[in-house]
């Protein structure tokens, strides 16, 4: 019967039914292929992963979230100890905690923005899935989720041992995939070795795509940013006496520099962030930028750019951390740079923060006497609401009476820091609530760098020169395996700038009190200050300026790892245009063409390895061994007999049908095979030379 005549069934399918009136039979509907429940153990080891990820959660998001998604996973592993008859609870209590999570996460977010709220979708989601779960194709879902949540991590931490973590997670779900699609029970060894074997085979082509596929500068808006109150990473937009002395102790990293010659001493490294014109009893702020300040900072930048002597010029990269400030530091005095807005005051401004770790590069003069191209209002620098007290205003005679100039001004309050038993400390005393400078110069006398920075500009003013504060960071700490700067928040400093004949003059009054801070910097001044006695121990800095015996090797040591971090922030973190053109300068490609380049590379490197994989899948002749050329031998002697072996016959199944055509050799054939089958396939094996023999002294008669 034709496939045409045969009978369609009253249930088949309206269109089947209507093709079987013009004899015409569809083929038939494909047939779910058989399947099987996973193992009890395969889906405790998925629920171990999961509650990994549940734990982490913990760690970044609101405690609530965190929660309810470990109620939700605890549920599921009550329906997977086999304590229920069911494997996931009905469709309408998934339904009511779906509405649920959704209701927490705009509650405790305001909506689906932001790297919390989306990492804490995904954890639930998983959560949810999991628990719903009752088909293969269900646990291959959450495999995929859990792979997005392992690289959502990133957002959070990209260091070295949470790449290293991850690869592993990613690792164990790929073994897990594995494990769901066999129906019986496959050994950790087998495991490893597939997933690692899927992911190495992965690794050449995501490098290639990690290092050439062109990269695009700019915020496309779906890149989650930083939030605003993951990070404490700015400096204060006002200052408070007191203020930076509190960030002597905070160690975190702000920024490393890479300069394109040798490091400058320490010295000359100061870091301009935010420049403070205004004073309201004894506090400093800064102020927004205005269109004015825009305009005259352009043609002021237009000067920079044409100063001589450029060869003189710093050029440096800066690496800097993820950090919610929008003034970003650049070396005074800056001269080119290709992040942010040039102001009139000489920082530089974006109008919001990155929300994530991020580069730059600029170049700068450290000694220039620049010249104001525009007539500055100095009267908003020389206002002051702190009013100078009696005993004040007869030391600020004395201090005129002595000078003719603005900088000899200056000096001569430097001086009385220097030669008045002033002290520079970490834990400075607190100020009288209404007359601190007056305190500060007659009383207490000690204080840290944003004391003598507030007091000296104040006093410069009172004495009739404009004058501002600025504030940033000085110095830094070198690597030397690494060539390069490291600059913390401890290094935070604050210094004055006065104008004297239309020209900005950076004074530091904390290089008067202490010139170690400013010549060795913050790390050595930490170690060798005395908490105890609030004094500066010469012996200690010695001992960090040359260390000895272990602590020389430990210094080493923790100076490899520190470089090996900033490499992978600088070539893995931070990879973007200007670090991929930087690799193909490296490679010898220099060119406008970039992106044309860049095509190619990835277009000869994925299909050399396309090509590779498929030869790699296509069959290979295998070599004979001795004993399987012997063998052949002996069959090839059946030919003119019309004795043929297939491919599929066994060698018992072709000496029966040797036996038959000659059943004269029949012991011999016997022999033979079986010593041949003994020597491939027994543990015993056969002696080799032997079965020689046996083959040689086989003939057949013509």
């Amino acid at each position: 019967m034709s496939p045409s005549a045969l009978p369609i069934s009253e249930n088949a399918s309206w269109l089947r039914r209507f093709f079987a009136r013009f004899n015409i039979t569809l083929p038939l509907a494909p047939v779910a292929p058989p399947t099987h429940q996973p193992l009890t153990s395969t889906l405790l080891q998925l629920a171990i992963l999961i509650g990994l990820a549940i734990g982490f959660h913990f760690t970044i998001a609101d405690s609530i979230i965190a929660g309810f998604a470990l109620f939700v996973y605890l549920l599921k592993l009550v329906f997977i100890s086999g304590k229920t008859k069911r494997t996931a609870p009905p469709q309408l209590m998934i339904m009511a905690l779906t509405i649920v999570c959704v209701g927490l996460i705009i509650m405790l977010y305001g909506g689906w923005n932001g790297q919390r709220a989306g990492i804490s979708f995904l954890v639930l989601l998983v959560s949810l899935k999991f628990l719903e779960s009752r088909t293969l194709r269900d646990y291959y879902v959450v495999c995929l989720i859990l792979y997005f949540l392992a690289a959502s991590s990133f957002l959070f931490n990209a260091s070295i041992l949470n790449i290293s973590i991850i690869i592993v997670y990613t690792l164990a779900v790929t073994g897990i995939m594995l494990k769901l699609s066999s129906p019986n029970s496959i050994n950790w060894h087998a495991t490893v070795s597939f997933a690692g074997g899927i992911v190495t085979k992965a690794l050449p082509i995501a490098l290639l795509l990690f290092l050439f596929f062109p990269r695009i500068s700019g915020n496309f808006g779906f890149i989650p940013g930083l939030e605003n109150n993951q990070f404490d990473s700015e400096l204060s937009n006002s200052l408070v006496a007191g203020d930076i002395a509190a960030s002597a102790f905070n160690n975190r990293l702000a920024f490393r520099v890479e300069f394109d010659d040798e490091i400058p001493p320490s010295n000359q490294l100061y870091w301009r962030s935010k420049v403070m014109p205004f004073e309201d009893n004894f506090t400093w702020a800064v102020r927004s930028p205005s269109p004015n300040d825009l305009r005259n900072a352009s043609s002021k930048l237009g000067n920079l750019s044409k100063l001589p002597n450029e060869d003189n010029f710093i050029r440096y990269l800066i690496l800097h951390e993820a950090s919610t400030d929008i003034f970003l530091p650049y070396l005074d005095y800056v001269t080119n740079f290709s992040l942010g807005t040039f102001l009139d005051d000489y920082s530089i401004w974006q109008r919001q923060p990155l929300g994530r770790s991020f580069s730059y590069r600029g170049s700068s003069i450290v000694s220039a006497n620049i010249t104001e191209p525009n007539q500055i209002n100095t009267a908003r620098l020389l206002q002051t609401t702190s009013q100078p007290t009696a005993r004040i205003q007869r030391l600020l005679r004395e201090w005129q009476q002595q000078t003719t100039s603005p900088t000899e001004l200056a000096q001569v309050v430097l001086n009385h820091f220097n030669q008045d038993q002033f002290a520079y400390s970490l834990a400075p005393p607190g100020l009288d609530e209404f007359n601190p400078i007056d305190d500060f110069l007659f009383n207490t006398k000690t204080g840290y760098c944003e004391h003598y920075a507030s007091v000296f500009t104040t006093v410069m003013r009172w004495l009739g020169v404009p004058a501002r504060v600025v504030v940033g960071y000085q110095g830094g700490l070198t690597n030397q395996s690494g060539e390069y700067l490291e600059v913390r928040y401890s290094d935070a400093h604050a210094w004055s700038e006065i104008l004297v004949n239309q020209q900005w003059i950076r004074v530091d009054p904390t290089a008067a009190i202490s010139p170690e801070r400013i010549e060795f910097g913050m790390d050595a001044f930490m170690s060798a200050w005395q908490s105890d006695s609030d004094s500066f121990s010469g012996a200690s800095l010695s001992n960090y300026l040359n260390p000895g015996g272990i602590n020389k090797y430990y210094r080493l040591i923790g100076e490899q790892w520190k470089n090996i971090g900033y490499q992978w922030n600088k070539w893995i973190v931070n990879y973007n245009a200007d670090t991929q053109k930087e690799l193909l300068s490296n490679l010898g490609i220099e060119t406008q063409h970039t992106y044309r380049y860049l095509v190619l590379i990835l277009s000869l490197g994925i299909g050399s390895f396309m090509i590779f994989y498929f030869w790699r899948l296509l069959p290979k002749r295998v070599k004979k061994g001795e004993a399987q050329e012997l063998y052949l031998k002996f069959v090839r002697q059946f030919k003119n007999s019309e004795v043929i072996k297939n491919a599929s016959d066994t060698p018992y199944e072709f000496a029966t049908k040797a036996s038959l055509k000659c059943p004269q050799k029949k012991e011999d054939i016997d022999e033979i095979t079986k010593a041949y089958v003994q020597l491939r396939y027994s543990k015993s094996g056969f002696d080799l030379v032997k079965f020689k023999h046996l083959i040689n002294n086989f003939k057949l008669a013509k």
